[in-house]
Order: C-alpha cells, then structure tokens, then sequence
C-alpha cells in the first residue's frame, strides 16, 4: 500500500479521544484556544513491581495525570497558546521544552516558577523535559508525553492523515536504580555506565501494565488504531507485535513515504513513532520490546515480574 492510498483511508464513526489517562481534549469545533497547565518538577520515591522503592525525579500535573502511573500529560490542539507554569521543586534549575518545537527556553531556579508561553506545535506526538540538567534529567524521569491533535478536529493522525477508531499513547521509559540513587543523594552519575534494569510503559511495568485501562488496548475487530510510541528515555525499543502487523504512518511527525506492514517497529531515542493497528482478529495478545533485558524486573524475567510489556484485547 503506498501512502495516498494509506491516508485516504477513513472512519466512519467519532471516536473517543481515548488517549490512556491523559488530559481529555474536550470537543469543540476547530479553531485555537487558550490553554493554561500547571506542573510541579518534583523528587519522590517510586515503587517497582518488585517493591523495591527508588528515588524518581516528575513533572506532575497539578490539576490532572497522565497515562497510566505517569503523573502528567498534555493534549492540545495544532494552534492552540500553551501557557505552562512549572514549579520548580528540585534542588538545581531546571527548564522547560519541547524536542522538534522548542529547545534554549529559559531557567526556572530551585525553588521559583515560572511561565512558559507556547504555541501548540504541528499536529503529532511530543515530550517534553528539562535540558539544563542533560541526559541525567531523562535518566532520573524528568519528561511527559504531549499530543497534538489535528487543527480540523479530526480523528486523525494529522489533517489529511490516516484516521482511527481509537486511539493510545504508550510512553516508554526506563531507569538504572544506581543513577537514581547516586543523584537523589547529590552525587552526580557517568553515563557511560548508564545500565537501566526497570523498565515501564507508562510508568508501568507487567504485570500492572494488563490491569490498567490506559496502558491495556482495548480494541474491536474492524477498527483502526493508532499507537503512539513516545520515548522519554535514553535506549532504543525495538517493539514487537504479536498476532498483528502495524503501519508506521510518522517517525517525530514526518510522514513515511512507503507505508509497508510490520510486526516489530522501531523506536529510536527521542524518536516518537505513530502507527495504526488493523484490529483483524479477537483475541488477547502481547506487545513487547525485544530488547531482552527490557521484559525484566531488575533482571527478573517476566514471571512474576516483568517491564515494557503489554496486552492487546479485541472483541
């Protein structure tokens, strides 16, 4: 199937703007708004599935949640102000950007708050995170998921794009407890000795990930659905499907110009990748990264524990 083809391709039912947990866009006819968020950038502890409790740094939403166990997450429409107020609750600066919209924007100190004003970028997945502190920011879970739907208001993946029943927003991440440890406690971390062992979807890791209804898809024969892979840590993902092939449609909001079926897909650092899922069967099924080590729990494999690692349940 080449692209004309794949993007002609359209729903004839509205569907719930089902992106897992993340800020609801309320229906309104197209046309930009002004719209204000609050996060605090915090340290807390987070628990793995192994009960195991290590120090995390988050933006979290003051007002809302993200997808998953994911504390924030913005969804806006192509146009739209962005007025952000970030708290900063860390014990260094920190700012605020978006890769592939905003980059150089100023410091927040320890302490302070301050306003970033945007505008909503083209339509597509983004994150965003602190830069000042470098890789050891995305390292510690400094980041959040952010989408942009589609000026017309449609259910697409951008105006004139390929359309879908449904959609989901999986955030991959993943964290080395020594780096989390040695920084909570005011040390600093090479990264060349970066070696995550937890690993999550969401901020989940399986089991937790197939009871949750923002991380679990849901889905019904005969629909399309479109997944967006947004990496806020530093490896790559190579994702497996199994039971069904996917179309990449965007690679960080660029068009694939042959658009061919595949049941893994590749998730490059800082690459956010959307595809569509033809629903063609019923039936439970996994979705996986293949990187091995990324299916543990501080290299516990799967049973009972297990990291980036998800069902797919169709009716």
């Amino acid at each position: 199937m080449d692209r004309r083809q794949f993007i002609k391709k359209s729903s004839l039912t509205a569907a719930a703007f089902s992106v897992g947990g993340l800020t609801t866009l309320a229906p309104r006819k197209a046309g930009a708004a002004a719209i204000d968020f609050s996060l605090a950038a915090e340290a807390v502890s987070k628990t793995m599935v192994d009960g195991v409790t290590i120090p995390v740094w988050q933006f979290r939403d003051l007002s809302g949640f993200g997808p998953g166990a994911l504390p924030s997450g913005l969804v806006v429409m192509e146009g739209d102000t962005l007025n952000v107020t970030v708290y900063n609750d860390l014990d260094r600066p920190i700012n605020f950007v978006v890769p592939g919209a905003t980059s150089g924007t100023a410091a927040v100190a320890a302490g302070s708050s301050h306003i970033y004003s945007l505008t909503a970028p083209a339509a597509g997945s983004y994150f965003y995170a602190d830069e000042l502190n470098g890789e050891i920011s995305r390292a510690m879970g400094l980041a959040g998921p952010l989408v942009v739907m589609p000026s017309d208001g449609s259910d697409s993946l951008y105006t004139g794009g390929p359309m879908f029943d449904r959609q989901y927003t999986l955030v991959l991440s993943e964290l080395d407890d020594r780096l989390n440890t040695a920084v909570a406690a005011g040390g600093s971390y090479n990264m060349e000795n970066y070696e995550p062992n937890y690993f999550f979807v969401n901020g989940l890791s399986y089991p937790d990930t197939s009871s949750d209804a923002d991380t679990l898809i849901a889905m019904s024969v005969g629909e399309d659905v479109a997944i967006r892979f947004i990496p806020t840590g530093l490896i790559t993902n190579p994702m497996h499907f199994h039971a069904y092939h996917v179309k990449v449609a965007t690679r960080n909001r660029v068009p694939e110009t042959a658009v061919i079926d595949k049941d893994s897909v590749l998730v490059n650092v800082s690459e956010c990748v959307d595809v569509i899922l033809p629903c063609t069967q019923a039936g439970a099924y996994p979705l996986h990264t293949h990187y091995i080590p990324g299916v543990t729990a501080n290299g516990v494999y799967v049973n009972p524990y297990g990291g980036a690692l998800i069902i797919m349940s169709a009716s």
